[in-house]
């Protein structure tokens, strides 16, 4: 991998929510082995795009990637959201903008979650082994709004009492169970951010948070491989804000660990406003000096933009996503 000069770039930092990040000027000697560009291309790290390698890819996929999503129209999604909660009455969580049960505060925004109030029934469960069933088969049942159609497709990587006084010497009986599923898998290749959160209770499942997709095209070629993706992020600058910290780590190429296989990333395009399930690779930038590990970085292997930046660890709302159960 070739090395880049301080000829080659200048960089400052950008503000997005959860982090910030920095904004690459890079000449075209440096991107010249990529793509046509201008004598100077702006490049935003998580938005940005290097077009002309198109016109080599003879890959028929690639003309129409990537799939993509619209947002439902307001009534349409009140109507459908009525139908969801009309046939799973336990459930208070509710769906988001593209009809999915992934978490979105689209039907209520600017007021009190539905959830919030929630009282789970005052029944304690002791045996969350026979939970488990009710929690895949409601999944199942509603396929429509959660993506998911097998039950063997399934993989429970986390299983967890709630309680309502954790740090308590008694925390009292237990109401509730968290059941975690692993991210969503299409043709062996892992849907980034994908894993489910379903919680039931004495009358069954109460909540579904996430969701799963069909089957996206994914182009047979890469017009961008994660050398030449992490190429482009030498000597760039990340930093990030956490509990109040602020954590800056300037990226060599040489130390990202770079992916073997591509990742499906559900991909928030803010330039059409829709949803698109693209293909990347998902590289590491480790870190010890963080709570977190370091971060992840996913560019896309058709033309190049960065998708995503976050953390290495990651959480949901009732704690760390672990690897066991």
């Amino acid at each position: 991998m070739n090395k880049k000069t301080a000829s080659d770039s200048r960089q400052e930092t950008l503000n997005i929510p959860g982090c910030k990040i920095f904004r690459a000027y890079l000449s075209s000697n440096r991107l010249g082995e990529f793509a046509m560009v201008k004598k100077h291309l702006f490049i935003t790290i998580l938005l940005f795009s290097v077009y002309g390698c198109d016109v080599f890819n003879v890959d028929d996929d690639a003309s129409v990637y990537p799939s993509q999503l619209g947002k439902l129209e307001m009534e349409e999604l009140i109507e459908l959201n009525e139908k969801f909660q009309s046939e799973n009455d336990n459930i208070c969580s509710t769906l988001n903008e593209y009809g999915f049960t992934g978490f979105s505060t689209v039907l209520f925004d600017g007021e009190t979650s539905p959830c919030l109030g929630h009282e789970p029934v005052q029944i304690e469960l002791t045996e969350p082994d026979t939970l488990l069933p009710i929690a895949t088969e409601t999944l199942i049942s509603n396929s429509e709004f959660t993506g998911v159609t097998a039950k063997d497709d399934l993989v429970l990587i986390e299983m967890e009492p709630l309680r309502d006084c954790i740090n308590c010497e008694d925390p009292g009986p237990v109401f509730e169970w968290k059941f975690v599923f692993e991210n969503q898998k299409i043709n062996g290749l892992e849907v980034y951010d994908s894993s489910i959160t379903v919680i039931v209770d004495a009358n069954g499942v109460n909540r579904i948070w996430g969701n799963w997709y069909d089957q996206p095209i994914i182009p047979a070629r890469a017009n961008f491989l994660p050398e030449e993706i992490a190429g482009n992020l030498e000597g760039q600058t990340l930093t990030w804000n956490e509990d109040g910290e602020e954590y800056r780590h300037t990226i060599t190429a040489d130390s990202l660990i770079l992916p073997d296989e591509k990742t499906i990333i559900p991909f928030e395009n803010e330039e059409n406003n829709r949803l698109e399930l693209r293909v990347g690779w998902k590289m590491e930038v480790p870190d010890e000096n963080t709570p977190f590990g370091g971060w992840i970085i996913i560019g896309d292997m058709i033309d190049g933009r960065i998708l995503k930046v976050d953390k290495l660890i990651k959480s949901n709302d009732f704690g760390l996503i672990s690897e066991e159960i």
